[in-house]
């Protein structure tokens, strides 16, 4: 929608939403092979300084935000609340980015495109609470245990009944496939209840999602050109050398930036409040 404006402030916000989109994506996926790996620690009390956990840094340099976000809720929240929480919230900063689009471009955009954009990151969530509830919704337990136990059972008793009537090698026969069958589908169903995670047969989330990444890299390219690509790359692998995205995503809750407003919104008018200036750029736009 806004390649036709190539002014500096247009290709830092089209930089900064596809930095943004990245972040969404990559935390979204930390935390699913997380709800995997980690299962001992879904339960750990998330905001509480933890050195082991946060580094050395000292706590009193921890934002005011940080704490008084733990005074927001209900109750005690775990690693897993909050994790699961992290793709909502950079959601919403992407959210915010985008419609900033007025000051960095010069003009609105049609409701239409914006709202476009907007769609796109709300389809986004929608699909994350999916993940959600296949996370969090697991098969009814005694359900499982009972089909178990009577598949064992069953597998197990057979050869007492195929003895009566078969050979002794054509029921071995039996049994082995029989067996082969029952419990590789139930070895399936184990490994599907939980698709997420580092095992070989699982969903390679983070493979498919670097071919996104370089799929934003090209759109950037074509858009840009090949040095705002290059920044943005870099700026993705400053990001993963500070390690998983989930521990990124605690560290900027440490922080500022993700709770405070821009600083431009708070006691800096719009470049472009100057009607002369607007007129310029809408010039620029569609020489």
């Amino acid at each position: 929608y806004t390649f036709q404006t190539q002014t500096e402030e247009a290709a830092w916000w089209r930089q900064e939403v596809c930095f943004r989109s990245i972040l969404l994506l990559r935390v979204t996926m930390d935390a699913l092979l997380w709800s995997s790996t980690q299962r001992e620690n879904w339960e750990e009390e998330y905001f509480v300084f933890n050195p082991e956990k946060d580094g050395d840094k000292d706590a009193s340099r921890v934002s005011k935000h940080f704490y008084r976000a733990k005074q927001l809720t209900h109750g005690r929240r775990s690693f897993v609340d909050e994790n699961f929480r992290a793709p909502i919230n950079f959601s919403h900063v992407l959210r915010q980015i985008i419609m900033e689009h007025d000051h960095y471009l010069g003009y609105k955009m049609a409701v239409n495109e914006y709202r476009d954009l907007l769609h796109f990151v709300a389809n986004f969530v929608d699909a994350f609470h999916g993940f959600r509830v296949l996370v969090f919704t697991p098969y009814p337990f005694p359900l499982l245990q009972m089909s178990r136990a009577f598949l064992f059972f069953w597998v197990y008793t057979l050869p007492m009944v195929l003895l009566k009537d078969y050979r002794p090698w054509s029921s071995i026969l039996i049994v082995i496939l029989v067996s082969f069958g029952f419990i590789g589908i139930e070895y399936v169903s184990m490994s599907l209840d939980d698709p997420f995670g580092d095992d070989t047969n699982d969903i390679d989330e983070h493979g498919m999602s670097l071919l996104v990444y370089e799929d934003i890299y090209l759109a950037v390219y074509r858009t840009d050109g090949p040095e705002a690509a290059e920044r943005l790359r870099d700026r993705v692998l400053e990001r993963y050398r500070q390690g998983r995205e989930l521990d990124c995503y605690r560290d900027d809750l440490k922080g500022y930036d993700i709770w405070e407003m821009p600083e431009w919104l708070l006691d800096q008018p719009p470049p472009y409040d100057d009607p002369g200036a607007a007129k310029e750029s809408e010039r620029r736009i569609h020489k």
